[in-house]
């Protein structure tokens, strides 16, 4: 029963909170000239300039230690993990640039879409 009580009032919450959102076609168009739009690029900026290269570092890293491993299977063994690491932090990196831009596009066939002002790049 508290389980039912709680997401009564979350559906609430987000009823109410969304109410004036709803009614936009472009979502995001309240944070256009905020700091929330700065932010947004920042955030962006950030992951793409720091991940990427944070991203190849540990899978060159990762690539010298296989190659370093010799005929140690387990040595071989942790090294294929570190570079398997590395390539799902670099799909992660990848995912959240494209991200936005993907949501936009299917958005945009179902009649709402972000507005100019929170699109990242």
């Amino acid at each position: 029963m508290p389980v039912a009580i709680s997401l009564a009032v979350w559906l609430a919450f987000i009823a109410l909170a969304s109410g004036s959102a709803a009614a936009q076609s472009n979502v995001g168009d309240v944070y256009c000239g905020t700091g929330v739009e700065t932010g947004i690029g920042i955030v962006f900026g950030a992951v793409a300039g720091l991940g990427l290269p944070a991203t190849g570092f540990y899978v060159g890293r990762a690539g010298l230690s296989y190659m370093r491993a010799g005929g140690n299977p387990e040595k071989k063994n942790q090294a294929k993990e570190k570079l398997v690491m590395s390539c799902v932090g670099f799909v992660i990196i990848v995912l959240a640039l494209i991200s936005p831009e993907l949501i936009d596009k299917v958005g945009s066939q179902m009649g709402f879409g972000f507005s100019d002002c929170v699109q990242p790049f």
